[in-house]
């Protein structure tokens, strides 16, 4: 914000994170993401960097959902809180996406609402640039065949970050609704890679075939893993991202006991994650110091790895200081009076005369 700003609230939407998008590139925002993403994990510090685990509200009325916050601290400057809520059954019943959130950013020294940011897109987009990091970590550097369990919003976003650290050939998908897997070829044009829509009862025969894999399911609790144990590539590489609930898990334990399993957050991990059937001995280790000491762990490319993806809140405040920037940049969002300012700060009345 600009010092003039300072006394009102920037609002960024849907139409002014489009026009940042097309302005910038996918490919080039993506690539900021990525990069972003990257330099604030190798360099994080819990001392100045403070997170929470995400908390929330789970509920069965109206439709089972859940609303949660995950705040993050910069110390001395700002603290970013995302509101996200999933309902799986939102794009059937309602046309929305399970997956709707708005970040807001507070400055540290007044408490001011600073800005409030489009956040259902943008957890799209950090959570594939997430997956693009620990993947350039882990998987076998080269041209890879990647493999897309779960054809929906996460699907192309996962894809379209894999494909910017790796060479991706041939990209494999599969999803228990028919419909939204025989779109996938269409929402993934953009990138010109041939995208082929496997049948749910071959999904042994993809897995053999892939170097990569994301999965990003809405499987609901007690009943997964969505995929089932099998012959795999030794380099295989996971992304999990589906798993975000206690009792949701996409990958089946005999593969997680002969793999590396990186956690995002290993506390939140342990609850809803992957790893939640895991002791701590068991894991390695978490995505930040995966990024510090990357160095250390080339020699896991020839092994089997999984990138347990629960969401960390330091991922959603540097996305949303990057779409800050531009929105800056570009003169887009909303100036909106959202919070008292009075010549006499001591009479709350102050506003009525």
């Amino acid at each position: 914000m600009s010092p003039t700003d300072r006394s009102l609230t920037r609002i960024v939407g849907v139409a002014d994170l489009a026009a940042i998008l097309t302005e910038v590139g996918l490919d080039r925002f993506l690539d900021e993401l990525i990069s972003r993403l990257a330099g604030a994990f190798a360099a994080h510090d819990p001392e100045t960097v403070e997170t929470e685990i995400r908390r929330g509200f789970t509920y069965g009325k109206p439709a089972f959902g859940l609303l949660e916050w995950m705040p993050a601290h910069e110390v001395g400057r700002v603290v970013g809180i995302k509101t996200v809520g999933y309902h799986p059954d939102n794009p059937v019943q309602h046309g929305l996406a399970s997956v709707l959130a708005t970040t807001s950013l507070y400055e540290t020294e007044t408490g001011r609402l600073a800005a409030v940011v489009e956040g259902t897109v943008l957890t799209a987009l950090r959570t594939g640039a997430a997956s693009a990091v620990a993947t350039d970590v882990l998987a076998r550097a080269g041209a890879c065949v990647l493999g897309v369990v779960g054809a929906g919003a996460q699907a192309v976003t996962q894809a379209h970050a894999i494909s910017r650290v790796r060479p991706v050939t041939r990209i494999l998908a599969v999803d228990r609704d028919p419909e939204v897997a025989a779109s996938l070829p269409h929402r993934l044009g953009f990138l010109g890679i041939p995208v082929e829509v496997v049948d749910p009862g071959a999904l042994p025969d993809l897995l053999a075939e892939v170097d990569v894999l994301c999965t990003c399911t809405s499987v609901g609790i007690g009943e997964g893993p969505v995929v089932e144990d099998g012959p795999h590539r030794p380099w295989l590489h996971v992304n999990a991202v589906g798993s975000d609930f206690p009792g949701k898990v996409e990958l089946p334990e005999t593969l997680l006991a002969r793999s590396i399993v990186c956690p995002d957050v290993l506390e939140q991990c342990l609850v809803e994650g992957e790893a939640q059937g895991l002791r701590v001995e068991e894991l390695g280790p978490d995505l930040a110091g995966l990024v510090r000491h990357r160095d250390r762990y080339e020699a896991w490319r020839s092994r089997p790895t999984v990138f347990d993806s629960t969401g960390w809140s330091l991922e959603d405040l540097v996305a949303s200081e990057l779409v800050l920037e531009h929105a800056d940049r570009l003169g887009l969002g909303v100036l909106c009076d959202l919070q008292v300012r009075s010549d006499d700060p001591y009479d709350p009345y102050r506003l009525l005369r």
